[in-house]
């Protein structure tokens, strides 16, 4: 689905906010849980995920909210290599990954992740640290359904170095080095995604639909957030076919700069973060903004 999830990837294999930067928090370390969070894996105990978004976007209610739960239980099955640890509903709310292939749209090749060349199982997962950044840049309606553009910071997202024992490297540089895979690269990724309301959910009828919103202490959400949501394409590498005449390219260079712009640090401060090898990761803080521990 991502250039995230290839640089993950292969960090894996050794040992990745338009908001206003007055929106953003600043992560603190917070007390260790005495008990564990529901539907939230153990490996990400010391790991949050922190969302902001444009002004007239509201996070804690659908249509944004849904976003929320499909980016954070996309990456919380992949970052364990287990679609167990998906949130509920996520295998209802989204189809089935399709074949790569010349003509196949590349918006639903890894609409689900763990697909065609992960061979990465459960057993292979480790921990993670400190937080990764999601910003809500565009929310819009399209004919069928909805579009959000989401650009994502993973340069303050961590795990323990296989090259180097009790040093800590970011998921987007070369555990070897400690540098990143690219020198363009400085932690951030624009993601598209199209989804609908009352679109087919697969295997079951939809759940209740959420009429509270979604904010609180917990860093997953207890039940199936989904309702009657159905995603229908996702992507940060292209749209459409791979070749031919119908084929987009994504993102255009102005929608990435505007990601990049809208992250809480310019790039030479992500590059700082990002590189090197640490001795801590940073802290994690809460979870932004959350889910409540009852979500109804």
């Amino acid at each position: 689905m991502k250039k995230a999830l290839t640089a993950l990837a292969v960090l894996s294999l050794g040992i990745t906010c338009a908001c206003a930067p007055s929106s953003e928090v600043s992560p603190t370390e917070t007390p260790t849980a005495t008990s564990q969070f529901k539907n939230w894996p153990p490996l990400l105990n010391d790991f949050r995920f922190h969302w902001s978004a444009e002004p007239q976007i509201d996070l804690t209610t659908a249509p944004a909210m849904v976003v929320r739960a499909y980016l954070e239980s996309y990456d919380t099955a992949w970052f364990t290599f287990s679609m167990d640890n998906a949130y509920p509903g996520f295998l209802d709310a989204t189809p089935e990954n399709q074949e790569p292939g010349a003509n196949s749209p590349q918006q639903l090749i890894q609409i689900r992740p763990l697909g065609v060349g992960i061979t990465k199982t459960a057993r292979d997962a480790r921990p993670h640290f400190g937080y990764q950044i999601f910003h809500l840049l565009e929310l819009d309606q399209i004919a069928d359904g909805y579009r959000a553009i989401v650009c994502m910071g993973e340069f303050a997202h961590f795990m323990e170095s296989t090259a180097k024992p009790g040093k800590f490297v970011a998921i987007g540089v070369n555990d070897a080095t400690a540098q990143p895979f690219r020198p363009t690269d400085s932690g951030v990724f624009t993601y598209r995604i199209e989804f609908k309301e009352n679109g087919g959910r697969v295997g079951r009828n939809p759940s209740p639909p959420v009429t509270t919103p979604q904010s609180g202490p917990a860093p997953a959400p207890e039940n199936d957030v989904f309702g009657s949501w159905f995603f229908t394409g996702a992507s940060t590498s292209g749209w459409g076919p791979a070749i031919g005449p119908d084929a987009e390219q994504f993102p255009s260079p102005e929608l990435q700069q505007r990601c990049e712009n809208a992250m809480p640090m310019n790039r030479e401060q992500r590059i700082a973060m990002m590189t090197g090898f640490k001795d801590q990761p940073p802290a994690h803080g809460e979870a932004i903004p959350g889910w409540p521990t009852d979500s109804k």
